[in-house]
């Protein structure tokens, strides 16, 4: 039996030698490349399957076994558990593999006789080396690779002791796999972070390998269609966190970092995309979308392959919530600090209606205080500034300058931030120390980048120092001239030390003199340095509190 083998083998040969290019190199294809494992045990072999002589395809599977076996075992093995694939003969005289894509047959006129064009028969290589047995008796070992393939296209070396076939190996999908595989999604109402304007709308979602993570954004346009490019581009101008690699002309990767996750494409895969679930046949810069489709870009390694180049990605889908910059002031730029000692903090508000922000300096001596402690110094200096705790939390922060009164808006609330943190306790128990910025603000007007979490980004303005002018406009001076050009001239009312104050009408301090003087005297103040524009004039004394409005040319 072994004589007629290799007789068959020698005879074969000869006709193998005239196209056999002795450097060919054999395709293979690693462990770590199947997708499909048959049986169990702890040996591994690998079994590919060339059916290049009239297809030019070959496919792999992977078998898992304890104790010996054979070439024909593992083969027969995959066929009994892979539908697809059919082995005929106990030789055998043909394998054939059929499904959607491939109808493949390793000789496809059954009665063909030697030396016709398409007779074929199956012949094998365990690790690039001829078999030297019939496939029943060819035992295989742990992390052996075994190839079988058509007779007429294998290449065969002179003195026998290999045979190869050069075409690239795809490993075959697990059939079962993915099957109950369903991707996920997320519902247009659950989106945190619209992009664009229009009544049509899109979902775009990316799912990363490492860690494994599904974000989701929305694009609204007006157009009938647009394009994915357009989506992508649209939320890599808008979200500073996300971007996307597509100079080799495809998606080779897609980035988002927000400082805590640091997602990319894992290393050896690569992205694939789907439209309503369907895998994309077009690149991103001509697939078309309208109103209502969901795409999905996903990292092949955490994918479930259901179909060849047809990947489905089953992890949650979170929203991504907006991105957006706590606006801040530096202490530098405040105007006006409560309060006495070396450590310094700043406390800011933002308002939804109007939306307007204002900041305040605290200084204190101690190591730390509360927010509360920061609040209460600045109600009672401040006399336009106040707020409401009267439930045992912050209801309001109102501010009243003139006839505008500043407060939460219907509906709304407040929340506040600690260094650009959202706070976890409440503000009679929220210790800050130097350095430190506090921001309240009306929850209509804020950012949520994250549950429970938001971000004011109207710029900050310093709060004007608090001189009561208002409570005083019954008392009036004599300013004369006004306007003034270079000088001007204020009529003491009451006889003594009286302090004669300029403020600009931000309520900043802009020159301060104290006279004695009698009744009725003119006290002259220099405008020359001053800007034009309107200022109040203060006089002050142990008795009364006089202004008057000052406009400089």
């Amino acid at each position: 039996m072994r004589f007629k083998n290799f007789t068959l083998l020698f005879l074969m040969g000869i006709f193998g030698l005239f196209s056999t290019n002795l450097f060919a190199q054999d395709a293979t294809i690693t462990a770590d490349e199947i997708k499909y494992w048959i049986g169990e045990g702890e040996n591994e072999v690998v079994v590919a399957i060339n059916w290049c002589s009239f297809t030019e395809t070959a496919l792999a599977w992977g078998y898992r076994f304890d104790g010996d076996a054979t070439v024909f075992q593992a083969l027969t093995a995959i066929a009994d558990a892979d539908s697809r694939l059919t082995v005929i003969g106990a030789a055998p005289t043909n394998i054939t593999y059929v499904d959607e894509e491939y109808n493949l047959t390793m000789c496809p006129n059954p009665d063909a006789q030697w030396g016709d064009s398409d007779y074929d028969i199956p012949m094998h290589s365990v690790n690039g080396m001829m078999g030297q047995n019939m496939m029943a008796d060819e035992p295989i070992q742990n992390g052996y690779f075994v190839k079988i393939g058509g007779y007429a296209c294998s290449l065969i070396a002179p003195d026998w002791s290999s045979i190869s076939w050069t075409t690239e190996i795809i490993p075959a999908t697990d059939p079962n796999a993915g099957s109950d595989a369903v991707e996920a999604t997320i519902e247009p109402a659950e989106i945190r972070y619209w992009i664009g304007e229009g009544e049509n709308e899109v979902i775009f979602c990316v799912n990363w390998a490492e860690p494994d993570t599904a974000l989701a954004w929305g694009y609204r346009f007006n157009e009938a269609t647009v394009t994915v490019k357009e989506v992508v581009d649209a939320i890599v101008a808008a979200d500073d966190r996300f971007n996307c690699d597509a100079s080799m002309g495809f998606v080779s990767d897609i980035t988002f970092n927000d400082g805590v996750l640091d997602l990319s494409v894992t290393e050896g895969s690569y992205f694939m995309y789907n439209v309503n679930g369907v895998a994309a046949a077009v690149g991103y810069d001509s697939q078309i979308l309208v109103n209502e489709d969901f795409v999905k870009f996903g990292d092949m390694a955490c994918g479930t392959e259901i179909a060849p180049w047809t990947y489905v990605w089953e992890k949650e889908v979170a929203a991504v919530y907006p991105f957006a910059v706590e606006a801040k002031i530096d202490p530098s730029e405040i105007l006006y600090w409560i309060g006495e000692g070396e450590n310094e903090v700043v406390f800011a508000v933002n308002w939804a209606d109007p939306n307007k922000c204002l900041a305040w300096g605290y200084r204190f001596s101690t190591a730390d205080v509360t927010v509360k402690t920061v609040m209460d110094a600045i109600a009672e200096a401040d006399g336009r500034f106040d707020y409401d705790a009267s439930w045992g939390f912050v209801s309001d922060i109102t501010f009243n300058e003139g006839d505008i009164v500043w407060g939460v808006t219907d509906m709304s609330y407040f929340m506040y931030n600690v260094n650009g943190i959202g706070a976890m306790v409440g503000y009679d128990e929220q210790i800050v120390v130097n350095g430190d910025f506090i921001k309240w603000g009306d929850m209509a007007c804020g950012t949520e980048i994250a549950p429970w979490t938001y971000v004011w980004e109207q710029s900050v303005a310093p709060a004007s120092v608090y001189t009561n002018l208002s409570e005083n406009s019954a008392f009036t001076l004599s300013v004369y001239p006004n306007p003034a050009v270079n000088e001007t001239f204020v009529t003491i009312e009451n006889a003594g030390l009286n302090d004669v104050s300029i403020y600009d009408i931000q309520g900043r301090l802009v020159s301060r003199q104290t006279v004695v003087a009698a009744e009725g005297e003119q006290v002259r103040i220099s405008t020359e340095t001053m800007n034009a524009g309107v200022y109040f004039v203060t006089v002050s004394n142990d008795s009364a509190v006089r202004t008057a409005k000052l406009v400089v040319k």
